[in-house]
Parts: structure tokens; C-alpha cells; sequence
């Protein structure tokens, strides 16, 4: 465990203030662990000095260079006046004493100096519920801001630091192998990615670990039976985002990867959004992807571990309150992917409901159990994001009828 010598030892390679004091950051998140926060100086200015985790991005090299190719976009972009009103914070990584933007010692270190003034909610819940839906507007603004002040990064130049990383297909073809029960790589050699480095990524969640009879008995359970064939059922549906990129119908962009509500930093007096944080998954995909994970995650009002699949519904108020916000906001959004946004909320819920359906069946070597976790959590997590997405292609008239009714505020550049 990291000992607060050796992360004051790493702080002192950064471009930082003398004297400092360093503590661990209590905000810190589940994935980057060995976060801290650093009080430099006669002013006692705030940074986080934070490692990325290498469990997780074992090419943290990429990790850095899709945050510092996001942070370089936004503020140029914000020099050049686009969304200048909005204030908008730009996350600032400190150098080096030796003029690099990371340090490497034990993985890869880097500071960042701290958004002051600012709060961040785990979910939508901790608000009343007349605020929810002036947080959820302000969600939807703050993606818009983010992809408009990043449309000018060309994609294609983008590492990917999760090679597979919301790749559909993949996720389907994961699925098939574990209802068959593949054992070994050349059971399911057909199913692999061509790519080398991807198949490297994602080959091991092509096997299945838990026991045969095990397997069978969570394969033939009767209660998750129908969510496995109405994953089946859509898996048409749930490819034609892929499609549609394949067939350049809409634009590959530079996405976040992971626009849940606890990225986004709110002015804590006025509530405005502030910045999006966290830049760990920049990737080239679509933004109708972050789209679609960050308005799954706002509208189910049961959360992602509900038993009672009944209480599992879409929050209409802030279904229309989010893509409200987004659409008075958006500037570089085509026609074509606006139409496509209720489609993206439908898609990636699906998407997440077949991971979490597949890595349970195969015996949990994604998203892998806590000592306290129950064994079905994975099964639960499944039977959720399914019901969700069946509750939005109920909400789907009705969510078009949102988009039309804003469509005449969408700006233009």
C-alpha cells in the first residue's frame, strides 16, 4: 500500500510550491485508488496527485495521451471563443520538474490542480427531487459543451487504452461463447477479434471459467431465461450504431468513455456545470456513445442493483430535462446522429445488460465479485439493463417527441 512518504517523494518531482502538505483525497474513485490531494505553498493551492492504476490500463502511455490531446482541444477552442460564456474549467495538468506532463515511478503519476468551488454528486439521488431535473439539464449541457470544445481533434489519431472497450460486436460475440460454453481460445477461435492487440485484450472473456454444472444452472434459470432471448432478440438493434459508423452514416469523434454524473463538477453556489473530469477513457468512437451511457445512467430511478425489477423504470422528467439541456447546447451534433439519440440510450443499456449477462454466465472474469458482493450480483446487474432497455423502447415515442419539440434550439457554430 502506497504510504504517504512515497507519494510525498513522487509530489516532490512536480512543478509545485514549497512547503506542501499531502493527505489521501477522500473523493477518490474505484478505479484510480492512489489519489491524493497536495497543499502547496504559502496559499496552500490544491492539486491531486493521483497514479493510473496499471490493473486497469495497462497502456497508461495511451491513457495520458487521450487526456492531454482532450485538455489541449478544450482550451483551444475556448481561446478561439467557442462556449467562452459558459465557463467552463478545463482539467490543468502540472509538469514536471523536468518539463514532462506525467512522471514514471511504479506506473504513471500526474498532478492536477484542483477545481476549486466546485461539487460532484455520485448519482442524481443525493439532490432533492426538484433539483434533479435542473442537474440533469445541466448534465446534458456540460456534454454538449465537452464535444463541441473537442470536435476539432481528428479521431483517428487517438490511442485506444482499452482496446475492445465498447466494441459491441465483441460484447455479443462474448455472449455466444459463453451460452456454448467455450472452454478454450480455439473453441471460439471463429468468434475472435482479427486485430492482435485487441484479441489480446479481450481473449481471456471468451472462456468460461465456472464450473459446467454451474454454468448450465445460470444458463437454464428459469428467471434469467428471458432476458438472455430478449439479448438475443435485439442484437440487430444493438448493432446499428456499430453499422452506422461502418457505413460512415455518422462521424467517428473523440468520446469521453465514461460520462456517469460523478465526472461532472457543478459551481457549488450556482449549480451551473463547470467541467467533465476523469479523461482516463478518451477514445475514437461516437459521442452518441457517451450520450447513451450518461442518460442510462440519469433516468434509471432504481440504480444498477435492484431486485425488484418492477421499481426498474425511466425517469420521463429527466429523460426530457437531460436532452433539453444537450440540444439548447449542442453546436457540432449532425442531423443524423440527433435522430439517432433516443437509439444510443437504447443501444449502449443493452449493450451494458449483454456484459454483464455474459460475464455472469461464464463465471465473473470482468466484473469480478467483492468478498461481500453476492454471487448473483452480476445475474441482478444483467436483469436490470435489460429491463431498462425495455422500458426505453416503450419511452421511445415519446422520447422522439422530446427531440422534436427542442430541435429548433439546437445552435449553430
Amino acid at each position: 500500500m502506497l504510504s504517504l512518504d512515497d507519494a510525498r517523494s513522487i509530489a516532490n518531482h512536480f512543478h509545485i510550491e514549497q512547503p506542501f502538505e499531502i493527505e489521501f483525497f477522500e473523493g477518490r474513485g474505484n478505479i484510480n485508488l492512489d489519489t491524493l490531494l497536495v497543499s502547496a505553498g504559502p496559499e496552500k493551492r490544491a492539486y491531486l496527485l493521483q497514479r493510473v492504476n496499471p490493473d486497469v490500463f495497462a497502456l497508461a502511455d495511451r491513457v495520458m495521451t487521450g487526456m492531454i490531446a482532450s485538455i489541449e482541444a478544450q482550451k483551444q477552442s475556448l481561446h478561439q471563443g467557442i462556449a467562452a460564456e459558459t465557463g467552463w474549467q478545463v482539467p490543468e495538468l502540472i509538469p514536471t520538474k523536468d518539463g514532462r506532463l506525467y512522471h514514471e515511478e511504479g506506473g504513471i503519476w500526474r498532478m492536477m490542480l484542483y477545481i476549486e468551488g466546485t461539487v460532484s454528486y455520485k448519482s442524481l439521488s443525493e439532490l432533492p427531487k426538484h433539483r434533479q431535473t435542473e442537474a440533469a439539464y445541466e448534465v446534458g449541457r456540460g456534454l454538449a459543451i465537452y464535444n463541441d470544445l473537442t470536435a476539432g481533434i481528428e479521431a483517428e489519431t487517438l490511442p485506444t487504452a482499452l482496446p475492445g472497450y465498447r466494441n459491441t460486436r465483441i460484447y455479443f460475440d462474448q455472449l455466444d461463447a459463453a451460452l456454448e460454453g467455450c472452454r478454450s481460445l480455439e473453441e471460439t477461435a471463429h468468434r475472435l477479434p482479427e486485430d492482435d492487440e485487441v484479441r489480446a485484450a479481450v481473449e481471456k472473456h471468451f472462456i468460461c471459467i465456472a464450473e459446467e454444472q454451474e454454468r448450465l444452472a445460470r444458463v437454464n434459470d428459469p428467471e434469467l431465461q428471458p432476458f438472455i432471448q430478449t439479448a438475443l432478440k435485439y442484437r440487430d438493434l444493438a448493432l446499428s450504431m456499430t453499422s452506422a459508423r461502418e457505413e460512415g452514416k455518422i462521424r467517428y469523434t473523440a468520446i469521453h468513455g465514461d460520462t456517469k454524473i460523478e465526472n461532472f463538477l457543478f459551481d457549488a453556489q450556482s449549480g451551473q456545470v463547470m467541467a467533465l473530469v476523469d479523461l482516463d477513457t478518451v477514445m475514437p468512437l461516437t459521442w452518441l456513445a457517451d450520450w447513451g451511457d450518461m442518460v442510462r445512467s440519469l433516468v434509471n430511478v432504481a440504480g444498477e442493483k435492484e431486485r425488484d425489477l418492477a421499481k426498474v423504470q425511466v425517469d420521463k422528467d429527466v429523460y426530457a430535462a437531460v436532452t433539453e439541456g444537450f440540444l439548447s447546447t449542442a453546436s457540432t451534433a449532425t442531423e443524423e446522429e440527433i435522430a439517432l439519440m433516443p437509439r444510443a440510450v437504447q443501444v449502449i443499456t443493452l449493450e451494458l445488460g449483454v456484459r454483464f449477462l455474459s460475464d455472469y454466465l461464464r463465471g465473473d472474469t470482468y466484473f469480478q465479485l467483492g468478498v461481500n458482493d453476492p454471487r448473483d450480483l452480476n445475474k441482478v446487474r444483467a436483469m436490470v439493463q435489460i429491463q431498462l432497455f425495455e422500458r426505453l423502447l416503450e419511452h421511445e415515442p415519446e422520447a422522439n417527441a422530446i427531440l422534436e419539440a427542442y430541435a429548433d434550439q439546437v445552435p449553430t457554430i
